[in-house]
């Protein structure tokens, strides 16, 4: 054990390594908080963020079991900026380090200027399809099943059969990084994954049909492989439903980047350190998106100006006052319809931003930009998205809980096969 040898050689002291273990434990227990009790206290903490966040949803669900526990909790202020965004939700797991291990499930969305939203946090024994069903259970009651709801997550069977039976109306999206990663573990090709990845950010049906016919030349099994995961869980072309710009859960891997110092905490320092975090998001996004002048956020902005300099250059002819013929340099032609919002190219549609085939268009009859955008792209929808405040919890004392449950953590032999303990921090919203 490395704190054995640096007792060794700073202080010429031989101790055991459950000595060093015991000793290691005393010093977390000091510095952060003793972790048996910060699940005593977890309800009175709850309670207190709830005095001071009015319109914040908590419950806790108790097993007969005394160990058997779920906690939730709901931001009002998240609830009420998720009705801002793409009904894009992104779902993900990653493990904790701390005495108890567990798993925290999150789910997320992504706000007008293409940043991380959280939505929910859940701590629970593992991926299993209890803890996934109990956790979208919960998601459920702050974004209703829909058609208009779209969710991304990797392939995990526990996540499959969960979403099927919570949100059997929603639409299912497979993340493309993960489908590539599994591509280069069965077959043993970078090459075929990068094909895979260029067949699913298609937008029209015939360049991905031709992407497909390659990987099923270089490769049949993995073409197979693909038909039965389904091309409408993995391409854009094909998905029933709206995934916008998210093909991908990297915004998970942002987030689980960003709880990753609070991961060894007990539960309430981890719930704490998810407070303060999403506390300084808002006061920081809300500063920022203040000071944004333009119609649409920064980085559709940028977005925009690189759809116009793909299509400078083309010539333009009218079919309709609202529909036009945009022939580009090479001579391919895309037909545009301002009145529809819909362009050959697919990308209107499937973006909600104008391609520049139709900003080309709206160039040519002095149409505003501005209304060929979505309106959760514009900066009005980034500023009320972030409008509400989440503080901090009030002062021990100040609101005593009543009829308290007392709430022991995990057993930590046989940890999986123990009663969940659970808890969920979740802001309310509108993947």
């Amino acid at each position: 054990m490395q704190l054995q040898q640096l007792l060794l050689e700073d202080l010429r002291i031989s101790a055991s390594s459950m000595k060093c273990h015991r000793a290691k434990g005393q010093a977390i227990d000091d510095t952060v908080g003793n972790a048996e009790d910060s699940f005593l206290n977890l309800e009175s903490y709850f309670e207190r963020l709830k005095a001071t966040n009015p319109g914040t949803v908590t419950a806790i669900d108790t097993e007969q079991d005394i160990e058997g526990n779920t906690r939730f909790l709901s931001f009002a202020a998240s609830i009420q900026g998720f009705r801002c965004l793409r009904h894009v939700l992104i779902i993900d797991g990653t493990h904790l380090s701390g005495k108890y291990k567990g798993v925290l499930l999150t789910a997320r969305g992504q706000d007008a200027n293409f940043q991380v939203f959280p939505l929910a946090f859940a701590v629970v024994d593992g991926e299993t399809e209890h803890a996934w069903t109990w956790f979208l259970s919960k998601v459920e009651r702050i974004i209703a099943d829909s058609t208009a709801l779209s969710i991304i997550s990797d392939r995990h069977s526990s996540i499959l059969k969960a979403l099927r039976e919570v949100f059997p109306m929603s639409h299912h999206g497979a993340c493309i990084v993960h489908l590539m990663r599994n591509v280069v573990s069965r077959y043993k090709n970078k090459g075929l994954a990068k094909m895979v990845c260029e067949a699913a950010f298609s937008y029209r049906r015939k360049d991905f049909d031709l992407c497909f016919g390659k990987i099923r030349q270089a490769n049949a099994a993995c073409a197979t492989y693909l038909e039965g995961i389904g091309t409408s869980k993995w391409s854009r072309t094909y998905f029933p439903g709206n995934r916008y710009n998210l093909l991908t859960s990297n915004i998970a891997e942002q987030l689980n980047h960003a709880l990753t110092k609070s991961r060894p905490s007990p539960i309430i320092e981890l719930f704490m350190f998810i407070q303060r975090m999403l506390t300084r998001w808002f006061s920081a996004r809300r500063t920022k998106s203040a000071k944004c002048h333009g119609f649409v956020t920064p980085e559709v902005e940028k977005v925009m100006q690189t759809h116009i300099r793909l299509t400078k250059g083309s010539k333009i002819a009218n079919i309709t006052d609202w529909s036009y013929q945009v022939r580009g340099l090479f001579g391919q032609a895309n037909t545009v319809s301002h009145e529809t919002k819909v362009c050959t190219c697919q990308v209107f549609q499937k973006l909600k931003i104008p391609c520049g085939h139709a900003l080309l268009a709206a160039d040519y009859i002095g149409l505003s930009y501005a209304q060929l955008f979505g309106d959760c792209y514009k900066t009005q929808s980034w500023i009320d998205t972030y409008a509400g405040v989440i503080y901090p919890e009030a002062p021990l004392g100040d609101h005593p809980v009543a009829d308290s449950i007392t709430m022991l953590p995990p057993r930590l032999a046989d940890h999986l096969d123990a009663p969940k303990i659970s808890a969920l921090h979740q802001q309310e919203r509108s993947q």
